[in-house]
């Protein structure tokens, strides 16, 4: 199994404005904007990683030699929103899509699920290819307003989570070596800290 980003996120959990709040870094002095901006983006994948979850919207590809036993796709990095297509590689070597109608999709469950439709199967027989099977899908939590207003991409991503991301973003800005000399210092007790990812960790299986 494998899933792929097709298209990237078109915002991040915490905006630059919020990070620097929480950094007490001034608004208008801008010379670490670029810098606490890519500490934003590899927190939020450190954390989307650690919970297996997609916490803002983006175009995934999920791969599979075959049809998943029982024939039930789990589709990871919930919440899931849609499933935009699936297609196959028939026994001769020609893609082929599945109707919507030909199948279910459970967006309730995380993480989000696909069956067949009442009465309908999958194909009995695939192309023995290692990417056989291709599920593309929209993952991410829900953003708030619409495309004329201000969107807000993490309206609805817990509290908890972005939190968490932004004590992590301050650790970083912080502490900018791997080794830090000559300074005697104490951590918070991880129970608080990863703690607040850890309800919101998605288990596949």
């Amino acid at each position: 199994m494998t899933v792929r980003v097709i298209t990237e996120p078109s915002a991040e959990p915490i905006t630059l404005a919020e990070a620097k709040l929480h950094l007490r870094v001034e608004t208008g002095a801008t010379a670490d904007d670029s810098l606490i901006t890519s500490m934003i983006t590899v927190a939020r994948q450190y954390a989307e990683n650690y919970t297996r979850r997609a916490f803002v919207k983006r175009t995934l590809e999920l791969t599979l030699p075959a049809i998943p036993s029982g024939g039930v796709f789990c589709l990871p990095f919930p919440p899931l929103v849609s499933v935009s297509w699936i297609k196959y590689v028939d026994v001769d070597g020609v893609l082929q899509t599945k109707l919507a109608s030909e199948y279910q999709v459970d967006t309730y469950r995380e993480p989000g699920l696909i069956k067949p439709a009442y009465l309908e199967t999958w194909p009995v027989v695939t192309r023995n290819d290692f990417n056989a099977i291709q599920v593309r899908y929209i993952a991410g939590y829900p953003e708030s307003g619409s495309p004329d207003t201000d969107v807000d991409y993490a309206a609805n991503i817990p509290e908890a989570i972005k939190h968490w991301l932004k004590i992590r973003i301050g650790t970083l800005y912080e502490n900018r070596e791997a080794i830090v000399v000559g300074v005697s210092q104490s951590m918070i007790h991880r129970d608080f800290i990863d703690g607040l990812l850890d309800p919101y960790v998605v288990d596949l299986f």
